[in-house]
C-alpha cells in the first residue's frame, strides 16, 4: 500500500479537485470533527455551499495511544520509512478487522447533532464530509443516523482518501484510493520538509 504526504498546498489543491467532482448542491453539510473541519475550512465558501447549512459531529476515536504527547514526540522524530510501515500495519489490521464489524450495533450507536430545527426549507440533498474512510465506521454511523432524520434525502459522502475498498461505506466522491494519506495535522507529518 502506498502513502502519500500532502503539504498545505497540496492539500488545498486536492480539496479543490474534491469539489470538482461534486453534482450535487448540498442542504445540509455534515463534517465529521477533527479531519472534515479541514476540509470544510478549505471548501466551504465554493458554489456549491452558499446555502448550505454546516454542522460538525465528533465522534469518539479508539486510538488514545495515538493522542498522547510522548507518542505524538516520537512519530514526528522517525523517519518516514519508519513511519509509513507503522500506517501499513494498522492499515492491514482494520482491514481485517471490517469483516468482524456488526452492522446492526453501529447502526445503534447515538450520534448527537445540534438541531436542525433552524432548517427552514426541505432537505433534499445531504453531503459528508471527513479526511478519510478507513474501515467506514465513522461514516456509516453518521449516514445512518441522516438517513433515519431524513428519511427522503439523499446523502452523499466525500473524503480525500478512501484508503480501504473494503469499507462498509463506499464514498460518492474521493480523490484517492488504497492510499494512505499524511496530512498537514497527521501526527507523524514533518513540516519543515515539505513547505
Amino acid at each position: 500500500m502506498k502513502v502519500l504526504t500532502l503539504n498545505n498546498k497540496r492539500f488545498k489543491e486536492t480539496c479543490l479537485e474534491l469539489v470538482s467532482k461534486f453534482n450535487l448542491e448540498p442542504d445540509i453539510v455534515i463534517y465529521i470533527l477533527n479531519g472534515g473541519r479541514k476540509v470544510i475550512n478549505e471548501i466551504k465558501n465554493e458554489t456549491n455551499f452558499k446555502k448550505a447549512h454546516f454542522q460538525s459531529v465528533k465522534l469518539n476515536s479508539n486510538y488514545r495511544l495515538e493522542n498522547c504527547f510522548l507518542v505524538t514526540f516520537i512519530l514526528r522524530i522517525l523517519p518516514y520509512s519508519i513511519t509509513n510501515k507503522l500506517r501499513i500495519i494498522k492499515s492491514h489490521k482494520v482491514e481485517k478487522a471490517i469483516q468482524f464489524l456488526n452492522l446492526n450495533d453501529l447502526s445503534k450507536q447515538n450520534i448527537k447533532f445540534s438541531s436542525f430545527s433552524n432548517i427552514d426549507k426541505e432537505v433534499k440533498n445531504i453531503l459528508i464530509v471527513d479526511d478519510a474512510i478507513d474501515s467506514g465506521k465513522s461514516m456509516f454511523k453518521v449516514k445512518n443516523k441522516l438517513h433515519n432524520h431524513f428519511p427522503e434525502a439523499r446523502v452523499k459522502t466525500a473524503v480525500i482518501s478512501w484508503t480501504l475498498e473494503k469499507s462498509i461505506v463506499k464514498p460518492d466522491y474521493f480523490i484517492f484510493k488504497n492510499v494512505l494519506v499524511r496530512f498537514p495535522w497527521s501526527k507523524d507529518y514533518k513540516g519543515k520538509d515539505f513547505e
